[in-house]
């Protein structure tokens, strides 16, 4: 049962080593056996029984596909989602944690009205590339292009063995302290990847370069479908730091005074210590160096971060294209508020928050928030009016692109009404 006592921290950043140079090889020959199945990082979970998530609301049919690249001598596998055109005698898709909704896996691409807009995705710590199911199937029938990553993570981060972390964990986690909850959790795993900066942003800017490389070569059935010039990125927890970080240009700046356990990589409580104590940071040319100004919208879903809150209002006002935050409300399962409540009130472009009632940290990752194991330790609230939910995820973050990706103009009104009674709240600033 000890696993179940942890889950509810385990998605929280429920989202190695080199930058890819111009010269690595790139090919579809990795060990495809590498870094699959499902689960939480290195713990597998039995997957669900073919359970049905949320239905779609936009005017396209969905197809999915994957594709294995070898990067950095590991594979890194890359999950599209897009506009699909009928596929006579396909059933719909079953994701790897056993979810099925509307994609049909190899579907033709419906380039009817290409090329789409791209979105880039970017998963929880420990979390799967096809784990989000109806928020990536939603954005795609709603005529985008989204690429989901594999992270290094998904299939190898692993819970702390060490007491002393799990006590604190648990302690940080009953207060409300979601962020360093799961920081000591996954101590050894961050400690090791240096807040993951050694692998994530890495992937991410693979993940975009690939995919431009695809829609440019006329031998790729991604050739002309995908409108490269208009890009957002979304992720979630991990994910969305990274989204924030990569996409929105946060800085980690390194320029400030601190304290001898800031700056010392092996003090025992890592949620202590600063990624300005690590090499991969030291490294960096500057504090905007992971920046990908291609990037022209957000949506972190639920973001943590690894920042001081001495920093945070000084590097959430570099975020100068528009964002949208979503997140739940669960006090004990869901990313600390007042981190991304923060990051939303200083943010120097359009910035939106919406929050969702009785939601935790799960729901969105449909493949956790529906698993039979992982439900066992949710609240009967949390669990109930799952589609209803959903619905709030889809038509926001739909809107949120429409009209900042695609200029549509009739979806600014939708960012300004609460349509459901699970909006719990909903602002905006500098639109």
């Amino acid at each position: 049962m000890a696993i179940i006592r942890r889950s509810v921290v385990d998605l929280l950043t429920v989202a190695t080593v080199c930058f890819l140079g111009a010269s690595a090889a790139v090919t579809t020959s990795c060990d495809p056996t590498f870094n699959t199945g499902f689960g939480l990082g290195g713990h597998n979970l039995p997957p669900a029984n073919n359970v049905s998530t949320a239905d779609p609301i936009g005017p396209y049919r969905v197809g999915v596909s994957f594709e294995t690249y070898c990067f950095q001598g590991r594979g890194v596998t890359l999950n599209y989602w897009y506009p699909a055109l009928p596929a006579t005698g396909s059933n719909p898709y079953v994701s790897a944690g056993g979810i099925v909704g509307k994609a049909v896996k190899d579907a033709p691409v419906d380039s009817s009205n290409g090329p789409y807009p791209l979105i880039i995705f970017s998963p929880g710590l420990a979390a799967v590339d096809d784990a989000y199911y109806f928020y990536t199937q939603n954005l795609a029938s709603n005529g985008y292009v989204v690429v989901s990553i594999q992270h290094l993570d998904a299939r190898n981060a692993n819970v702390t063995t060490k007491e002393f972390a799990l006590i604190l964990a648990a302690i940080d986690a009953a207060a409300g302290n979601t962020i360093g909850a799961v920081i000591e959790e996954y101590t050894d795993f961050f400690r090791e990847t240096q807040f993951a900066l050694t692998y994530r942003p890495q992937e991410i800017e693979f993940a975009l370069d690939q995919t431009i490389r695809s829609t440019n070569n006329d031998s790729s059935p991604w050739y002309g479908i995908i409108d490269t010039e208009n890009i957002g990125m979304s992720g979630h927890s991990l994910g969305g730091f990274y989204t924030n970080i990569v996409g929105g240009g946060m800085p980690i700046y390194c320029d400030y005074l601190m304290t001898p356990t800031q700056l010392n990589p092996a003090y025992p409580v890592l949620s202590e210590v600063s990624p300005c104590a690590f090499p991969a940071r030291k490294n960096m040319t500057g504090p905007f160096a992971l920046h990908d100004s291609r990037i022209k919208a957000i949506i972190p879903l639920a973001a943590p971060t690894f920042l001081p809150r001495t920093q945070l209002a000084r590097s959430a006002a570099q975020i100068k294209i528009p964002m949208m935050t979503i997140t739940g409300d669960n006090r004990t399962s869901e990313t600390t508020a007042w981190v991304q409540r923060d990051i939303y009130e200083r943010a120097a472009g359009p910035s939106y928050w919406l929050q969702i009632k009785d939601t935790n940290h799960y729901l969105v990752a449909d493949s956790y928030g529906l698993s039979p194991v992982l439900s066992v330790s949710m609240s009967v609230g949390d669990k109930a009016n799952f589609f209803d939910k959903a619905a709030v995820y889809m038509t926001y973050s739909a809107a949120f692109f429409d009209y900042y990706v695609k200029g549509n103009e009739t979806a600014f009104a939708t960012l300004h009404t609460m349509f459901s009674s699970y909006v719990k709240e909903l602002g905006s600033r500098n639109d």
